[in-house]
C-alpha cells in the first residue's frame, strides 16, 4: 500500500548480507543466475505476447501498459460492468459479482438506445451514474446493454452467438434465471475456463469469466500463478464482438417496422 513502510529485521539484513557474500565469493553461483535470468526472462516475455494475442488482447489500450500488466499478470477472473472497472471480479456464485457504478455503454450502442427508446416513449433511458476511475477503465468490460429487446429473444441469441463461437461450449442454459454457463477451451494447452452469460431484464447483458485454475477444485500447479494473462477479458471481449452483429440486425428489422408504420 501506498504510505506504508518497510520494516527492516535483523533476521531480513542477515539474509540478504549472505546472498551477497554467496554471490561474491562464489562466483560461478552468480554466473548461473545470470544465465538462467537471461534463459528464463525472454521466454516469459515470448510466452506472455503469444498468450496475449491468442487472447486478442494487447498492454497498449485503455487504461495503459502499466495497468494491463499488472492485471494480466495478478488476476485470473474478470466480469463486465457498467463502468469497465478492471477491479472487479468473477464470483462464480448464484450471480457474477456486482460491478461498480458506471460509465454508459459505447456511443455507437448508446445512439441506437436513443433511437429504440423514441419509438418506445423514451423508456429505455439508462441510469446516471459515477464513473470509474480513469485508470481502472477497460473498454472490452463495459458491460452492453440492449435495451426494448425481449429477455427470451436475448437469451436465445446469446446462445447461438455461444455456438457460434471455436472452443466455446454450453455445459447449462437456465430459462427461469435466463442463465448460461459456458465451458471456454483453450486451443494448444487445453485449459479450461468458465464463462457465466447472465440476461437481465433491464436488456443488460453481464458477462463473468474465471479461469479453471482459480476453481475451489484445481489441482494443478499452475494454480498458484495468479494471473491470466488477459484470458478472461479476452473471453468477455469475444463474446460482445459476436453478439454484436446479431443486435444490429435486431434493431435494423425493428427500426424498419417503425418506418414501415410512419404515414408517407
Amino acid at each position: 500500500m501506498p504510505g506504508d513502510s518497510v520494516v527492516i529485521t535483523p533476521t531480513v539484513i542477515v539474509a540478504a548480507l549472505v546472498a551477497i557474500a554467496v554471490l561474491i565469493f562464489v562466483p560461478h553461483i552468480f554466473r548461473l543466475l545470470v544465465r538462467l535470468a537471461t534463459f528464463f526472462i525472454p521466454v516469459a516475455i515470448a510466452v506472455m505476447g503469444i498468450a496475449m494475442i491468442m487472447n486478442d488482447e494487447t498492454i497498449f489500450e485503455r487504461p495503459g501498459a502499466a495497468q494491463r500488466v499488472v492485471r494480466f499478470v495478478t488476476m485470473n477472473s474478470a466480469a463486465a460492468s457498467q463502468s469497465g472497472s478492471g477491479s472487479v471480479i468473477c464470483q462464480m456464485g448464484n450471480q457474477p459479482q456486482p460491478g461498480t457504478p458506471a460509465e454508459t455503454a459505447p456511443r455507437k450502442r448508446v445512439a441506437k438506445e436513443e433511437v429504440f427508446g423514441k419509438a418506445h416513449g423514451g423508456r429505455t433511458a439508462l441510469p446516471i451514474a459515477t464513473p470509474a476511475p480513469f485508470d481502472d477503465v477497460f473498454p472490452e468490460l463495459i458491460r452492453r446493454s440492449y435495451p426494448g429487446i425481449p429477455r427470451q429473444k436475448l437469451f436465445q441469441l446469446s446462445q447461438d452467438t455461444i455456438n457460434s463461437l471455436g472452443g466455446w461450449k454450453i455445459v447449462k442454459a437456465d430459462p427461469r434465471n435466463f442463465t448460461i454457463d459456458c465451458i471456454y477451451t483453450t486451443q494448444i494447452f487445453k485449459f479450461e475456463d468458465d464463462v457465466r452469460i447472465t440476461v437481465q431484464p433491464s436488456g443488460v447483458i453481464d458477462v463473468c469469466s474465471r479461469s479453471g485454475l482459480a476453481r475451489p477444485d484445481a489441482t494443478s500447479m499452475l494454480r498458484y500463478f495468479p494471473g491470466d494473462l488477459g484470458a478472461n477479458i479476452g473471453h468477455i471481449k469475444e463474446f460482445y464482438e459476436a453478439l454484436e452483429p446479431k443486435m444490429d440486425e435486431v434493431y435494423k428489422e425493428e427500426q424498419d417496422r417503425e418506418n414501415a408504420k410512419k404515414p408517407r
